[in-house]
């Protein structure tokens, strides 16, 4: 079923129930609930009244903003919500239409290296790290650290680069538990056991079994079921489902954010969904995201919404907006 607010964004004007309840089939009883429960936490807006009542999807910035600004204590706790891992809610026709078409791309080796600058410097940003883009230019191309700046943002940005390198070559959905297992190396040195950023060799590539996580500064409760199995079959749900979205640029959304609300790692989440969602793109030969200037606020607030109220306006808005800088990056004109 589609999702309501996708449904409801299709009318730009403003969509009334009679037309909601055509494309939703749902009962008039049902409709009415749940288009209550949007208004409540303001997904979206009502205007007019009687015959002429039209509802319209409210811009998500501002009230989730708000809403996230205040402190995790006062929000309701977000359990874990198996059917948040299908397909649906995904990406809006609207939104994958807003790309434009896009051309056939395969990268060279020159574009390989200038892609693996953006992306290591990026999403090692997103993770915290100081290293800004002539930083990671001067690392990956000489290998020489930034003076002043902790060894662990070096590795952080170093590993990003050696497990795109390796989704590059090797680009399938089961690579995901090696481009964790790179992501995360923490080389055996001791400078970096300490860091949150890297984990010791048990824990690299393997899902989390006995293991426990917190989100910080969220209500919600990743799933936690020791000694099931349960988180190893639910990734591997994941990535059966990823396979089967036609449309790659769907298909990367989905990983970009069932990944991170799964959870199925002890660290390191995140920054996987980023890498391995270039899949489902590299194999359809699209251009690849690089998260390149992505607006770290908006992205963390965007999957808090999706873990905490299960909304992913605001993670496709991120998105979309994502893809299209790295367009722009890579020199491609829409």
């Amino acid at each position: 079923m589609r999702d309501l607010l996708e449904i409801i964004g299709g009318f730009p004007q403003g969509a009334s129930p009679k037309q909601i309840m055509q494309h939703a089939h749902l009962s008039r009883p049902t409709l009415n609930r749940r288009l209550a429960e949007s208004l409540a936490r303001g997904a979206i807006a009502v205007t007019g009244k009687g015959p002429a009542v039209r509802y319209t999807v409210a811009d998500p910035r501002a009230a989730q903003r708000a809403y996230f600004d205040k402190p995790h204590t006062e929000r309701t706790v977000a359990r874990y919500r198996e059917e948040l891992l299908d397909v649906e809610p995904g990406l809006w026709e609207a939104a994958l239409a807003s790309l434009g078409d896009l051309p056939p791309y395969s990268m060279d080796k020159r574009a390989l290296g200038k892609f693996l600058v953006d992306f290591s410097c990026a999403s090692s940003v997103l993770e915290g790290g100081t290293y800004s883009m002539l930083d990671t230019l001067a690392l990956i191309e000489y290998g020489e650290k930034a003076s002043g700046k902790p060894l662990e943002d070096a590795f952080l940005v170093l590993n990003h680069k050696e497990a795109f390198e390796y989704l590059h070559d090797n680009p399938r959905l089961d690579s995901i538990f090696r481009v964790h297992d790179l992501l995360t190396n923490d080389h055996e040195l001791p400078q970096l056991q300490d860091s949150r950023h890297f984990l010791s060799r048990p824990f690299r590539g393997v899902p989390r079994e006995h293991g426990d996580v917190d989100i910080a500064l969220s209500t919600y409760v990743p799933p936690f079921r020791p000694g099931t199995g349960h988180i190893g079959k639910a990734l591997d749900l994941v990535l059966e489902r990823a396979a089967a979205i036609a449309d790659p640029v769907r298909a990367a959304f989905y990983l970009l954010t069932r990944i991170p609300y799964l959870q199925p790692f002890q660290d390191g989440n995140k920054r996987t969904s980023r890498a391995l969602c270039n899949v489902p793109l590299l194999r359809a030969n699209l251009p690849p995201v690089s998260f390149v200037d992505f607006g770290k606020r908006d992205y963390i607030v965007s999957l808090l919404a999706f873990y905490e109220l299960g909304d992913i306006r605001l993670a496709q808005a991120c998105f979309i907006d994502a893809y299209r800088r790295s367009l722009d990056r890579l020199g491609i004109r829409r």
